[in-house]
């Protein structure tokens, strides 16, 4: 697999902002393919991406399907309007491990996308509830890297999404070569975004 993708959000007080890098070989962020910048609440129903910090140009956006469903599915549309994609949370197996869905046109899932590590998984949605020792653990996790995996129907894993930085969210998709062919790379960074963004991460 290949460096792909980098994400970055920058924190600020008042609104969501993300950046979308090509990568280099090397795992360097290259050229800047998309950015996005919205107040926070209207972040989670839709996000528009332009080419740059100006908006002068949209490349693609993603949306929810119903407003008040802001967990549900996810519409991936071009400049145009034109649907390229779509994503779905799994919320059986969110469970005990979040789980997107990466749908085609005919809203057939391509790829499954989940957090790699079961146990931290497990000890983030359920440490809390120890008792006296439940908040300090809650603090504990927020120190742990979150990382994805991306799996083909076949159950081999042809992606791998990672957090690269401890404190700042800052992400780094590889991808085999088939994988990253067959799929319009906006689907790919929109999903990235999503695991950042809808997950409160």
């Amino acid at each position: 697999m290949k460096p792909r993708l980098i994400i970055e959000q920058k924190i600020t007080a008042f609104v969501n902002r993300y950046e979308i890098y090509s990568a280099l070989e090397n795992g360097e962020k290259s050229e800047l393919l998309a950015f996005a910048q919205q107040r926070r609440l209207a972040f989670k129903e839709r996000v528009d991406f332009y080419t740059d910090e100006v908006k002068s140009d949209l490349v693609f956006s993603f949306r929810a399907e119903k407003v008040m469903d802001l967990h549900g599915k996810f519409f991936i549309e071009d400049a145009d309007g034109n649907r390229i994609g779509a994503f779905k949370k799994q919320f059986k197996q969110s469970l005990l491990n979040s789980t997107w869905s990466i749908l085609d046109l005919a809203d057939t899932i391509t790829l499954t996308v989940k957090e790699s590590n079961q146990t931290l998984a497990t000890i983030r949605r359920f440490g809390g509830w120890i008792p006296i020792i439940g908040d300090i653990i809650e603090l504990i996790v927020l120190f742990f890297r979150y990382h994805f995996m991306f799996v083909d129907q076949q159950g081999s894993v042809v992606g791998t999404y990672t957090k690269t930085k401890l404190i700042r969210d800052h992400y780094q998709l590889d991808m085999s070569d088939e994988q990253f062919t067959q799929h319009d790379w906006r689907v790919l960074a929109a999903m990235a975004v999503a695991l950042d963004a809808l997950q409160s991460r």
